[in-house]
């Protein structure tokens, strides 16, 4: 297949222009017009093999490109409003290839409810794809991953454990798990708790998107607000983890703050504020769970009920690794 044979397949998948817009597919760019006073933009990128579980095809793998975009905006208070996708093909690929992953590109688009808006095609060695997010928010403080204060509540939003599973038990335990393989074959991101973080950028003064892996977004929290997180509690999590575990406390701990790709969200949220940010969650239906606090201190870190935790990653380069040895 010729780059023109995959680049008219892929433009069949494009957003049409909307309102107010005087460029199209096909054209050397796109022009949007505003819905608000600012931009949330958010890029990520990665090999196809890298998160190609054996229970995943090229169209979970298209979701998983969107949903890991989507996150960062989201994670920001920006609600998505297009991405742009480029790809790097084998020569080993088809056009069914090429249909195969932007059907799950496109079904993510529709399932968050924003515009694909275009990208670029190249040739590779090894299949890759990079996806580039645009939002809008109405928050004129959208919060950081470092703004954390002492006497901060810390609320995870999301449910974890099955991706812990993957990661730490590996690939053929995980895949003889139904509830496993379903939770990881195409992970979403929750939007709605893009409105509670715009509605009350005032009361949260940090927050940052899980996708490497609880523990690592706490600890990176912790590292850029100077300041340590003190867990008294774990977030929601599956209850077949629990079986899974024989109800062994550390097991379940382990699994539930290593995983990765939960793409759920951490935030640090004044306890002034606390009752009524929790009282929008419950009333939107956001799943979440208040586990611990922020303190001052001397040496950033994160405990779960006064012992300090193992933090650990997904690096693109390495592997899983100790993420103290690169912070």
């Amino acid at each position: 297949m010729s780059e023109e044979d995959v680049v008219l397949r892929v433009m069949k998948y494009l957003s049409k222009q909307s309102f107010g817009e005087r460029l199209g597919p096909g054209d050397d760019a796109r022009d949007i017009v505003p819905r608000s006073h600012r931009l949330i933009v958010s890029i990520d990128g990665y090999s196809v093999e890298s998160v190609k579980l054996p229970w995943r095809d090229l169209s979970d793998i298209g979701w998983c490109s969107v949903t890991s975009a989507v996150s960062d905006v989201v994670s920001k208070g920006g609600f998505p409003y297009g991405v742009l996708v480029s790809i790097g093909i084998p020569r080993s690929w088809s056009l069914s290839d090429v249909d195969e992953l932007y059907r799950g590109i496109s079904e993510a688009c529709s399932f968050y409810n924003c515009r694909l808006l275009g990208g670029d095609t190249n040739s590779a060695a090894e299949a890759w794809i990079s996806v580039a997010a645009i939002g809008f928010t109405s928050n004129a403080y959208p919060p950081s991953r470092g703004g954390a204060l002492d006497g901060d509540a810390l609320i995870v939003v999301g449910t974890y454990g099955p991706q812990g599973v993957v990661a730490i038990d590996g690939f053929r335990a995980s895949s003889e798990l139904k509830w496993v393989v379903e939770a990881t074959k195409r992970p979403r991101a929750i939007i709605d708790v893009a409105t509670v973080i715009s509605r009350w950028s005032r009361a949260i003064h940090a927050s940052m998107d899980v996708s490497d892996g609880l523990s690592y977004t706490l600890y990176i929290m912790s590292v850029s607000s100077s300041r340590c997180i003190e867990l008294s509690d774990l977030p929601l999590y599956v209850k077949e983890l629990e079986e899974y575990c024989g109800r062994s406390t550390e097991c379940i701990a382990e699994r539930v703050l290593n995983g990765g790709e939960e793409y759920g969200v951490a935030i640090a949220v004044d306890s002034r504020h606390l009752n009524r940010v929790l009282k929008e969650m419950d009333a939107m239906k956001i799943p979440f769970r208040t586990v611990g606090v922020v303190r001052n201190c001397d040496k950033p870190g994160v405990t779960y009920k006064g012992m300090s935790i193992k933090v650990r990653r997904w690096d693109q380069f390495y592997g899983w690794r100790d993420a103290k040895d690169t912070y």
